[in-house]
């Protein structure tokens, strides 16, 4: 069984004989049990940022922008939303296999729930909706603690993936609320993070173009 062959079949949930492995290098990411070993066979994804990571990259609350002008607020949105479909397409011409797509704001430190769910949940599944022709999608749920996993739950993505440092809910808890593959710092999870993503993400996210990522 090849990376790529083990990668598909995690997605399928289908039984494999280790997890494959989800990392990064300088910038690329990659899925497979030995990733850096086997670049013939590895899934190749293109780092993006969802609206709200970039509006927060960007120097803009949009959190206090739609509360004080909602006219203007739902104009910044859409702005960010064409910039983000923008940045998936050109990771697509280029190469990758699919999206690692970084999902800011579900999380306690950045929205309430009224606001993660009022202004952005939409928008998030808006753009995953238009990655499912892709080969492997990963939806990466950001943030330090108070996730809104429940939330997210539902939203298209091959695999959802959270740094377990970020939630204080378990592996088996998000099985019963997300059918599919999902992946955290658990030897159960069907891919393994060796570290924590977000550790590896501002730097690379809001590059023009990853170093080492396809051409």
């Amino acid at each position: 069984m090849t990376s790529r062959e083990r990668v598909l079949a995690a997605l399928r949930g289908e039984g494999t004989d280790r997890a494959p492995i989800l990392d990064w290098r300088e910038g690329d990411f990659a899925i497979g049990e030995d990733a850096w070993n086997a670049d013939e066979t590895r899934m190749r994804l293109w780092p993006v940022s969802n609206p709200f990571g970039l509006a927060r990259h960007e120097g803009l609350d949009l959190n206090a922008r739609l509360k004080a002008s909602p006219e203007a607020g739902a104009a910044d949105l859409d702005r960010l939303v064409d910039a983000v479909r923008a940045g998936i397409r050109e990771g697509l011409r280029r190469g990758a296999d699919g999206v690692l797509y970084a999902l800011f704001g579900a999380c306690e430190a950045d929205c309430t729930p009224m606001q993660y769910g009022g202004h952005y949940l939409e928008r998030d599944r808006e753009l995953l909706s238009d990655l499912q022709d892709a080969a492997c999608n990963v939806l990466f749920v950001a943030g330090d603690a108070g996730l809104y996993l429940d939330f997210v739950s539902d939203l298209p993505a091959h695999a959802m993936v959270w740094d377990r440092s970020g939630a204080e809910t378990s592996l088996q808890a998000v099985r019963a609320m997300r059918p599919g593959a999902l992946g955290t710092q658990d030897p159960e999870a069907d891919f393994v993070l060796p570290r924590p993503l977000s550790s590896g993400l501002p730097a690379i996210l809001f590059s023009a173009a990853p170093a080492g990522g396809p051409q």
